[in-house]
């Protein structure tokens, strides 16, 4: 296979996608897992978030080694412990053992993801770079997507179902496993990523890097803040029945997986593309406000939520495909692992953050922020709307 050819590209991606649906699996097995180990669901959903808490906190160590071992090296080494987690998990009789599985797990994931990410950005350039990170940044809902209609089988079993998840995933990612040969062998990193573990950090000083970051984790943090509210709010507040949730979260996924593939095409046309960003931002919060606006039907707000899906992804697209313009030095490394950073906080920090503001008395403050929190990424990443300046031509000596 050749490197930087659309089927490397598209391997490289299968990477991104398989990773997030199996750090999605135990998203539905919350309940089971807490019955299970005689645990409180709060107390059991932990192993969701501490997946999400070791990845961003290690992103920058992870980030430092990938570039030092080489990618293909890094995706065989994360994939290993990954699986070998998955499986100890689903034999584990202790809920402290089955935690602590799953932070060394998060390890093996974020190992994989940002090496996977640094392949994408080594191997491809131009309209085939700006295509590939489109679709990278919808790769995480398409992988919780796959994993929802995974697991749901195993959803409520009295026999203990959920540890065939776990050993399911081990296996998927063993198989996975076996197209890394597929990959380029040699290091790519070139000689500004290979910094010493002295300088890993030093990217957190870097103003451009940092709105990158919050140009990824605000929008991020909403959108995955509203995964918990939006559920709570169809079946409390606008009496849609339960069983119809599942078809609006599916319907809503696929929006977003659409928005990221034609954000691909769009992002490429030079006076198209920052024009589309704009609208797609502006279309996004009106129909995110106009979801939980005071008597709507609730027709119309699953429409809005669904149409939503799709215009507010397009914004997120559109800022993961600036990681290289925003990188420092040519470092396209360092901007990637941050935005991930960025990503696997927003897991962790969304429900908390935003469900304590959807219970206040007034919806004021909630809608406030997620208007601020969609259109931000306008004003902290370059929309490239001002002319490429011209050259004055050489004059006769």
């Amino acid at each position: 296979m050749r490197t930087g050819s659309w089927p490397s590209t598209l391997l490289i991606l299968t990477f991104a996608v398989v990773i997030a649906a199996c750090h999605g699996k135990t998203i539905l097995l919350v309940a089971d897992i807490a019955q299970a180990f005689s645990v409180s669901p709060a107390h059991a959903s932990w192993v969701v978030s501490a997946v999400a808490i070791v990845a961003a906190l290690a992103s920058p160590l992870v980030n430092w080694g990938v570039a030092r071992v080489g990618e293909r090296t890094a995706i065989v080494a994360g994939l290993l412990l990954a699986a070998a987690c998955s499986y100890l998990a689903s034999r584990s009789e202790a809920f402290e053992w089955l935690l602590a599985l799953r932070v060394v797990e998060g390890a093996g994931y974020i190992s994989v993801v940002l090496a996977a990410l640094a392949l994408l950005m080594h191997t491809t350039e131009g309209g085939r770079r700006t295509t590939a990170l489109a679709f990278w940044s919808v790769a995480s809902p398409l992988g919780g997507a796959i994993a929802i209609f995974a697991v749901a089988p195993y959803v409520g079993g009295q026999h203990g179902e959920w540890r065939l998840a776990f050993s399911g995933h081990a296996l998927v990612l063993l198989l996975l496993l076996l197209a890394t040969p597929l990959l380029p062998a040699h290091n790519l990193a070139n000689r500004r990523e290979r910094k010493p573990l002295g300088q890993a950090l030093r990217l957190y000083g870097d103003p451009s890097v940092l709105r990158l970051a919050l140009a990824v984790g605000a929008p991020l943090t909403v959108a995955l803040g509203l995964v918990t509210i939006t559920p709570d709010y169809f079946i409390h507040h606008l009496g849609v029945a339960p069983a119809t949730i599942g078809l609006i979260s599916t319907l809503g996924i696929l929006s977003s997986v659409l928005a990221g593939l034609f954000a691909g095409f769009v992002l490429n046309l030079r006076r198209v593309g920052p024009l589309a960003v704009v609208g797609g931002a502006l279309l996004g919060v009106a129909l995110e406000v106009l979801v939980f606006l005071p008597g709507i039907p609730s027709t119309t707000a699953i429409l809005a939520k669904i149409a939503q899906g799709f215009f507010g992804s397009f914004v997120v697209a559109w800022v993961f495909t600036s990681i290289p313009k925003m990188s420092r030095e040519g470092d396209v490394m360092g901007a990637g692992g941050i935005a991930e950073q960025a990503l696997y906080l927003s897991m962790f920090l969304g429900p908390v953050l935003l469900f304590p503001l959807f219970s206040l008395p007034s919806r004021v403050p909630f809608l406030c922020v997620l208007v601020v929190a969609s259109l931000l990424p306008l004003f902290l990443v370059p929309l490239g709307l001002r002319p490429a300046s011209r050259v004055p031509p050489a004059t006769a000596s």
